[in-house]
């Protein structure tokens, strides 16, 4: 049996391409021979898996942080969101979402 195979280029930064060269000496293998692997690999993770939460891409790219101990100092245990949104619907003054982006600061 004849396999056709498929050529995918990818551009690699100078660094990730060292660490790849450096990763498959250690493995005895070519360098071209391991991302094949990582892609096989990869794909076999994600096989049968959901799909990944809005969350879950926002923290794989960066844009969501941990919250910093100040704040995490603020957070009453055992309150709900709902809680909270109720108790600033009730009181005079901006919205929770105006609270929010105005403590965000403008976009950068």
């Amino acid at each position: 049996m004849i396999l056709k195979m498929s050529t995918l280029i990818i551009d690699l930064p100078p660094e990730i391409c060292k660490r790849l060269e450096a990763q498959a000496r250690k493995a005895g293998k070519a360098p071209e021979a391991l991302p094949l692997e990582f892609i096989e690999a990869g794909l076999k993770a994600r096989e049968g898996a959901p799909p990944p939460t809005a969350r879950e891409l926002l923290q794989a790219s960066g844009r969501v942080r941990p919250l910093s101990p100040g704040l995490l100092r603020k957070i009453i245990p055992g309150v709900t969101l709902q809680e909270v949104r109720t108790a600033v619907s009730r009181a005079a003054g901006p919205s929770l979402s105006e609270i929010i982006l105005t403590q965000r600061g403008p976009k950068p």
